[in-house]
């Protein structure tokens, strides 16, 4: 009877609040949703056979009525005949937006078929059994603006007061949400939780503060605790993965849930965003390895961040191309010092953290070693001991832990649809894999078929080392896998179905992937990668085109060399299935039940141990690549550039994604360009060549200068040896033995050498009869390329009839003749002549390499010539005042006679006969031995007298029978000095009609007074 009046007493109060409210207009008022969840119902007091339930009722069948506003809402029924229930009843009403503070009332009832329900007492009020509060609908929290407080925010659970007055006292825990559901973004954690934190009991105190950690209520978040074992911690990079997989996740991630077992289904974010806020709890976890400021996201920027040329997936730092950092600068973290001047240091800086920095709010730490091999009791007993239970609701709870003492060792192991796992490779890879079985996705997404090669994600095993991606390195995903990094763009999901008998290699399984990569194991036990948008080669048999449209294979089993041992099978009939994970994967995981003692849905395969994945992931960047390298010229000149040519093929069924080729360049040259990936650092030159398709190639040059001494300093030709290895930073290679290649190139001198100028030093004239020297002077010079060379200077010389010019030929050798700097080369010829007249004669210089082995490309500008005339004058008897001896000239009034003799050859020893009568007298100067013939004194009158004269003797008293010439010249018009003690006539004779030659002879003379 107490029942019935408290109840009747809560209504009318709940009325009368209501009859205070404004009244209704005539038009339909605007409204907004308010709803209650009621997370928790407890029984207090005894309801088992007592209480709420009389006896033999067993225990409780709970239901609540809800009032908003006045208006009363009922939930459905939880569970039968239970004392605790966590319902999650969510019951949306609209309210009229005008009010901004909401009464709300909660009863909780107990269902009695025979006897008429039961009220239980849930407020803390004498007298009164309804929990009554008010929502202010600006921050969702609630309190009681009139009168005594039932409960206040942040107080999420009451207990009624149990007074003589009241009924059997109850638990009751809800929360609030101002939107329509309890969880508007559908994460499974309730709004207000989200909004104003999480209590997880009675009292005043924020027991999870969410917002603080980042959680949004309009934007999905997925909550990690990740402990770990001394050591055993995963790294900074593998956070940066797990984060951008999920922070890119579609914006339909979930939405199919519930049409798999257990699963619960969630709207599109309502911030209309994609994406899954992940955070992960590491406590204060730092690294001294890590470095403040680095820049993130550098993996997939594409430029390089280093000084490699080595972008993105090429590179070596970027295996993981969403967590990676390329070509992280050093680390920083623990020096004490605020290097990116955020305000806070090593272990405060959040880029010196490993997990996410939660501040006050982490909870994740260092543990003990657990021993487990599993979700064993070991594993539950370190998460009773480390994990706080107010977070059971919200986290994940996970523990990187070592299995090196297990009988079988494990990667893994997670419940599919649950809330716990544990990781034992730790590595982002596990930890997403089996983070994705808690999110209710198996090895084959809806299913346990495990190795489908249609069935792109970390939970298969042939991608769980990271899905492969061309140009280079992985990303972590579920199926459909990002195209683009942030998500915009995707990959399809599920593909279409693979039945192992009817393969058709004309159909790519996504054409409209053009990044990622599938893994199958083709019919010959080859494990290889293929690109998802072209068309897969099923049978191996590396003739395509044409592409075979009925092959059979079975392409889900074991490799030859045992790789994925758990895919092993022996059918080449069955239907693999794809899935899509992303659309139905579970974000709420209350549903599947939770233990303190024991994992609820443990997953029973095995899962790949770090071993087993570095293995798969050796074989599936394990390449054949083969090097050749090829010179040209050969031989090289030195001093000019030697080009190598060298191609990388790849022999295998992998692409080889960072593949290089590495040039030892030889000693003595200096690399001065080639491919624009190529670059030197001393004599070794490296070249990136980017992704080499199976059956591909690449090509790079390399050029490098030969010194221009090389073969001069090495005394003779020299042979260089160059040698190149190519390999794929990516992975091994099977076969090495064609890695390596060299070539030998033979440097030899070349150079153009000249003979730039040939000059010969002669006389006008010569006496017949006399020889003179004439000085050659040849200059040579070095035009290279190689410099210096060693060369030699040959003259010939030749003469008209009549003349001679001796020797002949010389040779002369010219010492390291360098470019720039001729070098000139002296000879002394002699020349004579027998027949008077101009005489003409001729030096020819021609400049050649000193050795055989050397060579001269412009052989045209090797040779000069130089010519030059000599008049062969006759010598002559002349007789100076004839009769006389010694022959006196008085040098200022005499007059000097002097007397051209008519001689026979070799009369007075002259070569030649000369008839003194065919001088022609005009011509004729008398003067001292080189003046004579320019400054000397013409015959008196320009006349000669032919007579018999006195011949020259001792006693000048003889006269021949032969004509002599006669002239007569003034002293004092000669050129002769005081002193002179010769002097000598000069002038022209025609023997013959149209012949006119020079003579010369001279006669001893004194000078008085």
């Amino acid at each position: 009877m107490a029942l019935r009046r408290s109840w009747i007493a809560a209504l009318a109060a709940i009325l009368l609040v209501a009859a205070y409210l404004p009244p209704t207009v005539a038009r339909a008022a605007a409204t907004r949703p308010l709803t209650i969840t009621i997370t928790k119902v407890r029984c207090v007091d005894g309801c088992r056979n007592e209480g709420l339930e009389a006896a033999g009722e067993s225990a409780a069948d709970f239901y609540a009525k809800i009032f908003f506003n006045g208006v009363e809402r009922i939930t459905p029924r939880g569970a039968e005949d239970q004392e605790l229930i966590e319902p999650y009843w969510a019951i949306t009403q609209q309210i009229d937006e005008s009010i901004q503070n909401v009464p709300i009332g909660i009863q909780i009832w107990d269902h009695d078929s025979t006897s008429g329900d039961d009220l239980g007492d849930s407020s803390p009020r004498n007298d009164d059994n309804t929990l009554n509060f008010t929502v202010t609908y600006f921050d969702g929290k609630w309190r009681d603006a009139a009168g005594p407080v039932d409960i206040q925010w942040p107080q999420a659970c009451a207990i009624g007061d149990g007074d003589d007055d009241d009924e059997p006292r109850v638990e009751v825990c809800f929360d609030v949400s101002t939107t329509p559901g309890a969880d508007a973004d559908g994460d499974g954690l309730l709004d207000g939780w989200e909004r104003n934190g999480y209590n997880d009991n009675a009292d005043s105190v924020i027991d999870v503060d969410l917002p603080a950690m980042g959680a949004r209520a309009d934007h999905k978040d997925i909550f990690l605790e990740l402990d770990y074992v001394n050591g055993r911690n995963i790294s900074k990079t593998d956070v940066r993965a797990l984060k951008a997989a999920f922070a890119a996740a579609p914006a339909n991630a979930g939405t199919s849930a519930g049409t798999r077992g257990g699963g619960v289904s969630a709207l599109p974010n309502p911030d209309g965003q994609r994406g899954i806020n992940l955070h992960i709890d590491m406590g204060s976890l730092w690294s001294t390895t890590l470095r403040e400021g680095q820049a993130e996201g550098t993996c997939h920027d594409g430029i390089d961040n280093g000084t490699d040329r080595r972008i993105d997936g090429r590179d070596a730092s970027c295996r993981s191309l969403d967590g990676g950092v390329e070509d992280p600068g050093p680390a920083n973290c623990g020096n004490n010092a605020d290097d990116d001047g955020d305000g806070r240091v090593d272990a405060n800086d959040p880029d010196c953290m490993i997990g996410d920095d939660l501040g006050a709010n982490a909870r994740g730490a260092q543990i003990a070693p657990t021993g487990a091999c599993e979700l064993d009791d070991a594993f539950y007993a370190a998460k009773r001991a480390n994990f706080d239970p107010v977070r059971r609701l919200i986290f994940h709870y996970a523990i990187s832990d070592n299995s090196d003492d297990c009988p079988t060792p494990e990667g893994g192991k997670g419940e599919v649809g649950g809330n716990d796992f544990v990781d034992f490779n730790n590595d982002g890879i596990t930890i997403m894999h089996e983070l994705g079985h808690n999110l209710n996705l198996d090895h084959g997404g809806f299913e346990d078929d495990n190795c489908k090669p249609n069935y792109v994600s970390v939970m298969n095993y042939l991608t769980e080392p990271g899905i492969l991606r061309k140009g280079g390195g992985s990303i972590l995903d579920y199926s459909p896998p990002r195209v683009t990094f942030d998500g915009s763009d995707r990959g399809s999901a599920p593909l279409a179905n693979l039945v192992e008998n009817q393969l058709n290699e004309n159909i790519p399984l996504d054409p409209g992937d053009p990044v990622n990569r599938f893994v199958f194991v083709d019919g010959t036990g080859t494990i290889a990668p293929y690109d998802l948008d072209g068309r897969p080669d099923w049978n191996t048999d590396k003739a395509d085109p044409p592409y075979e449209s009925q092959v059979v294979a079975n392409i889900d089993s074991v490799d030859t060399d045992g790789v994925l041992a758990d895919c092993a099978n022996n059918t080449s009939d069955s239907t693999l299935r794809g899935s899509d994970d992303w659309t139905f994967i579970s974000l709420p995981f209350r549903q599947f039940g939770d233990s303190r003692e024991a994992a609820v849905r443990p997953h029973d395969g095995h899962e790949l141990t770090a071993a087993e994945i570095e293995k798969l992931w050796r074989k599936l960047n394990t390449t054949d690549l083969a090097v050749t390298v090829t010179d040209a010229p050969d031989p090289v000149a030195a001093g000019t550039e030697l080009t190598y040519t060298i191609t990388v093929t790849n022999k295998g069924a992998v692409p080889a994604t960072s593949a290089q080729v590495i040039d030892t360049l030889p000693g003595d040259v200096a690399f001065t360009g080639g491919s624009p990936s190529c670059a030197a650092s001393g004599g070794v030159v490296d070249c990136p060549l980017g992704e080499i398709g199976p059956g591909g190639s690449a090509q790079v040059t390399i050029r490098a200068s030969v010194p221009a001494d090389l073969v001069h300093a090495n005394g003779g030709p020299k042979t260089l040896a160059n040698r190149v290895a190519a390999s794929n930073l990516a992975g091994p290679d099977s076969h090495t033995a064609d890695n390596e290649a060299s070539t030998t190139t033979r440097v030899v001198a070349v150079a153009d050498l000249s003979v730039t100028a040939l000059q010969a030093a002669a006389p006008s004239q010569i006496l017949i009869g006399q020889t003179l020297p004439v000085t050659v002077t040849g200059t040579v010079a070095n035009g290279g390329p190689s410099t210096p060379m060693n060369a030699t200077l040959t003259t010939a010389a030749t003469a008209a009839a009549g003349a001679s010019i001796t020797p002949a030929a010389t040779t002369t050798p010219v010492a390291a003749l360098a470019a720039g700097t001729p070098q000139t080369v002296q000879k002394t010829l002699t020349i004579g002549c027998a027949q008077p007249g101009p005489h003409t004669y001729t030096v020819t210089g021609t400049v050649t390499p000193a050795s055989a082995d050397d060579s001269d490309p412009t052989p045209a500008n090797n040779q000069r010539q130089t010519t030059f005339t000599v008049d062969c004058i006759v010598p002559i008897a002349i007789n100076i005042v004839p009769g006389l001896n010694p022959n006196l000239v008085n040098l200022a009034h005499g007059i000097v006679p002097v007397a051209a003799l008519t001689t026979r050859a070799g009369e007075y020893n002259l070569p030649l006969a000369f008839d003194a009568t065919k001088i022609k007298p005009e011509t004729v100067r008398f003067g001292t031995r080189n003046g004579a013939a320019a400054h000397g004194a013409p015959p008196i009158h320009n006349i000669g007298v032919k007579t018999l004269s006195i011949e020259r003797g001792p006693l000048e008293i003889v006269i021949d029978l032969d004509l002599d010439m006669l002239m007569t010249f003034t002293a004092h018009d000669t050129d002769l000095p005081a002193n002179a003690t010769e002097a000598c006539l000069a002038g022209s004779y025609s023997p013959r009609q149209g012949e006119t030659y020079r003579f010369f002879g001279c006669d001893a003379v004194r000078m008085f007074p």
